[in-house]
């Protein structure tokens, strides 16, 4: 089984690598390429100083200066009879002249036989039992008067012993590089890693219950985003947590109240109203509503796991919005007139929008249903549906005590109930605020609610209207 490398393994393993693709990638210049192009810019610089030599034979001092640099720079340059003897006039001085005289006779017969203008070549000579090559170019030229040739000589082991040089120092640079990128390559992988590892152990913690953990940022841009983006998670999931908590909390309540009542009322059937036709009607009638209850519960539990899992998916029509606002409206009727509140109408006529009538049907029934259980005493709610060139405005409006700032967001969570008020004329389980936000955006419909403290609440949803001309 093959064992995971670890990030900072993998940084140094990596850096070492291209460090060592880098070394190698010289050593084989070194090798394979760098004698012959040492000796290219060296014969290039042979042609450069024979063409300005040349054309200074005129000139002996000008002529006598130059050969001088070309000393200098380990180029010989010697004058040569084109007589059959081959004799050398240049340098005058003869005692210091160390070159073969074979190379001269040499150098000459290779040009004369190739025919070319300026002619390169090499020649090995025998010193002290050992062949050295030398490199040579010779010209034609005219000296006082002369007919002569120009040949300049560089002797091969000077750039041998370069190259050795550089062999060397290649080596001793090789070896610091080596030692340099594995010391860099080691801090660096230290220093991305070590903010990496921190967070997986902050994450362990995390994962065994530990909330107060934060996962701190690091030195670079990615680690600080990945970092943050945890701790919006983190966050998100502690949010969800005690969401899920209070919403098993109130769900198991609201269970387990109508669930004893049944079984109360039952019992008291069973041993006292069984043969009393007015209280086991009563009683009966308890257990009905509380049946109800019980019902209406797990239905929108049901409806809101359907929504967010998308499996109940939409039916776009054209809907006439508002005959089903006035529909929804007319359900509420006779509970108001009984219950003494009332519904202000002001619904336009003939308002249409592409939306799945069933669902809008249950965002209206539970926006009113919301606002009447939340009105003030004078127990209005006003109910608007206007348009505005393709905008369709739904408003169901209360004057109850309004929404605090803080609680604008909340009040669209799961089993969120104002603690304000205990009196709740119209049925509901605490869900319906979170089913009206999962179905509106479901349609990408804008919605919202607009409330002020003491001065009741506006809930709203925009439509895009559509003109049927």
């Amino acid at each position: 089984m093959n064992k995971t490398r670890t990030l900072k393994f993998n940084i140094w393993f990596y850096f070492l690598i291209f460090t060592l693709i880098i070394i190698g990638a010289q050593w084989f210049f070194q090798i394979i390429f760098l004698d012959g192009y040492y000796q290219r810019v060296k014969v290039a610089s042979m042609r450069q100083y024979a063409s300005t030599l040349n054309f200074l034979t005129s000139s002996p001092t000008d002529f006598e200066l130059t050969a001088q640099e070309c000393r200098e720079t380990g180029v010989s340059v010697f004058l040569v009879s084109s007589s059959d003897d081959y004799g050398i006039l240049y340098p005058s001085d003869k005692s210091s002249i160390s070159v073969d005289g074979n190379l001269v006779k040499y150098a000459v017969e290779e040009k004369l036989k190739n025919g070319e203008e300026g002619y390169f070549g090499n020649y090995y000579l025998n010193i002290n039992g050992s062949k050295s090559k030398v490199l040579y170019y010779i010209i034609d030229c005219e000296y006082n008067g002369n007919q002569c040739y120009l040949i300049l000589i560089s002797a091969h082991a000077k750039l041998t012993e370069a190259v050795s040089v550089f062999r060397l120092q290649f080596i001793i640079i090789s070896v610091l590089v080596i030692i340099i990128g594995f010391i860099i390559s080691w801090y660096l992988s230290e220093k991305l890693s070590k903010p990496l590892f921190t967070m997986s152990e902050t994450a362990k913690k995390w994962a065994n219950g530990d909330d107060s953990v934060v996962f701190n940022s690091g030195d670079y841009k990615e680690i600080r985003e990945l970092s943050d983006a945890l701790n919006y998670a983190k966050e998100g999931v502690s949010k969800s947590g005690n969401l899920q908590r209070d919403l098993l909390a109130n769900v198991s309540h609201d269970l387990k109240t109508p669930l004893t009542m049944i079984k109360a009322y039952a019992e008291m059937i069973k041993d006292i109203s069984g043969d009393n036709k007015e209280k086991r009607e009563k009683h009966t009638q308890v257990i009905i509503e509380e049946t109800d209850r019980l019902t209406l519960l797990v239905n929108d539990i049901l409806n809101l796991s359907k929504l967010q899992s998308s499996v109940d998916d939409l039916n776009l029509v054209e809907v006439n919005l508002s005959a089903l606002t006035e529909r929804v409206i007319g359900r509420f009727n006779d509970f108001a007139e009984e219950k003494g509140y009332s519904i202000e109408n002001h619904v336009a006529p003939e308002l249409i929008a592409v939306c799945d009538e069933q669902k809008i049907e249950q965002v209206i029934y539970n926006l009113l249903g919301n606002s009447i259980n939340y009105t003030g005493e004078d127990k209005t709610i006003k109910v608007y549906l206007t348009a505005e060139t393709d905008k369709i405005l739904l408003e169901i409006i209360d004057s109850g005590k309004g929404i605090e700032p803080s609680n604008m967001e909340t009040i669209w969570e799961r089993y969120y109930r104002f603690s304000e008020t205990n009196s709740r004329p119209v049925k509901g389980t605490g869900l319906g605020l979170s089913i009206v936000k999962t179905i509106l955006e479901k349609h990408n419909l804008n919605y919202g609610v607009r409330s002020k403290k003491d001065y009741g609440s506006n809930f709203y949803v925009e439509f895009d209207r559509v003109r049927n001309e």
